[in-house]
């Protein structure tokens, strides 16, 4: 392999782009470098699969979309191994811990997703407060006269409660000042002042359910905000609330959102993520109509896509040059002395 950099992209990003271009994931940005980088994107394969070890040997740098990594991925390229960056947000499906202890880099692109994500979830509270999938049928079906069954709701002058103001929560909270909303918003550390600076006022969870029109589910996954909706909380919101869940989808039990929609507990809701990805065929929730269901893809614009590659090339072209990326999802490995050497010797077999 002589002084070449190897970098690995996973494979679902020919199942997702179904393409084989470096240029259109964002590669030019190596043409200073040419010569010295070998990309390699692995064979088409779903999300839902790990990165098979065999296909990180000799590997450098690994670039992933949205796979698994488990530890028994991770092990066996440790020895070269030295940085994954996530082509997105979430990096609840990787095994940090194991890639500390082996030395390895992770970082991720938390600003690129922002915009993409708030105007999705906008989009999610406006067609299901609406009733547009309904509605939709209504027209392929010839039942022009049911629309009556169907009338939407309104959103201008409603309150709005936001589960997880942070990047996402807090630009959706922007982009919907035009609908003059009043704003809930909950986190365990969320102070009064900064509720304030984002247009929101801080209040306990159960207050946020009992009085917004529209709840939104911005929150990463955590040990904190694992199963942290449940029958008991859609109890407690309004019979004429829409829930949407832009976030994760173990944050929420599936089976009470389901009840709660069937029951019509609560109005409508508008899911982008779920507990088992993808959503087996049958799903109860798939069989509601008071449901907008979008698999995971709420924010995957052809915008986004390039532009959070790019980002990401860069940064992988910028290690390449020495320097740390901005967003280090386990900053403590840099001081490891196993990361250490790793990076050494990759650096040095550029200046051969």
């Amino acid at each position: 392999m002589g002084g070449r950099i190897r970098i690995v992209a996973s494979g679902d990003y020919l199942h997702t782009i179904g393409t084989d271009k470096p240029k259109d994931i964002g590669f030019e940005v190596f043409d200073p470098l040419a010569g010295l980088i070998d990309l390699t994107l692995l064979p088409a394969a779903p999300q839902t699969a790990a990165v098979a070890p065999t296909d990180l040997a000799n590997a450098d740098m690994l670039l992933m979309l949205g796979q698994y990594l488990p530890e028994s991925s991770i092990a066996p390229a440790a020895e070269r191994l030295v940085v994954v960056a996530r082509a997105g947000v979430g990096v609840d499906k990787m095994d940090i811990d194991a890639l500390t202890r082996h030395g390895v880099m992770l970082f991720n692109v938390p600003d690129a997703l922002t915009e993409g994500t708030a105007a999705g979830a906008l989009a999610l509270m406006l067609a299901a407060a609406r009733n547009m999938v309904a509605q939709d049928r209504l027209i392929r079906e010839g039942r022009w006269d049911d629309r009556q069954h169907h009338r939407g709701r309104e959103i201008y002058g409603k309150t709005l409660g936001v589960i997880g103001p942070g990047r996402i929560g807090g630009e959706l909270i922007r982009i919907c000042a035009p609908f003059r909303l009043r704003v809930l918003a909950y986190s365990p550390r969320l102070t009064p002042e900064r509720a304030a600076r984002i247009g929101a006022e801080a209040v306990p969870l159960d207050r946020l359910l009992a009085e917004s029109h529209f709840v939104t589910v911005c929150a990463p996954l955590t040990d904190e905000t694992r199963g942290m909706i449940g029958a008991r909380e859609f109890g407690l919101m309004r019979k004429d609330a829409t829930f949407v869940n832009v976030g994760r989808g173990p944050i929420v039990d599936q089976a009470a959102l389901t009840a709660a929609l069937k029951a019509r507990r609560i109005a409508a809701a508008g899911i982008d993520v779920f507990e088992t990805q993808p959503v087996p065929k049958g799903e109860p929730l798939t069989l509601l109509d008071n449901v907008v269901l979008t698999p995971h893809a709420v924010c995957d614009t052809y915008e986004l896509r390039r532009d959070v590659l790019t980002v990401i090339a860069r940064e992988l072209r910028d290690f390449a040059r020495g320097e740390i990326p901005r967003t280090v999802v386990n900053p403590e490995v840099l001081d490891r002395p196993l990361f250490r050497a790793k990076r050494a010797a990759l650096l040095g077999r550029l200046e051969r």
